[in-house]
């Protein structure tokens, strides 16, 4: 599970078995996997695809801010991780 980065306690990560989805990410907090996932769209924004962890509202909106401020990083990390033949779920 690489890591994106982290905030407050929560990590963003990829899954190494998510290649045929789009661009997307997941949240944990510590052995606590999948809490949330976010969709990264081709322009960048970052939308909440699930929230089974139940995270505050607060806490999404601070995720989806951080995540759509990196979504370079994020992409760059991406085509790191799977190859330069990305696309974007709707």
């Amino acid at each position: 599970m690489p890591e994106v980065f982290s905030l407050g306690g929560y990590t963003v990560y990829f899954s190494a078995l998510d290649i045929e989805h789009g661009v997307h990410v997941h949240v944990r907090q510590g052995h606590n996997l999948d809490l949330a996932r976010f969709i990264i769209t081709a322009d960048g924004r970052a939308l909440l695809s699930h929230n089974h962890g139940r995270l505050t509202k607060k806490t999404i909106c601070q995720l989806q801010f951080v995540i759509e401020q990196n979504t370079d990083e994020i992409l760059r990390l991406w085509i790191n991780l799977f190859g330069d033949d990305i696309h974007f779920d709707r």
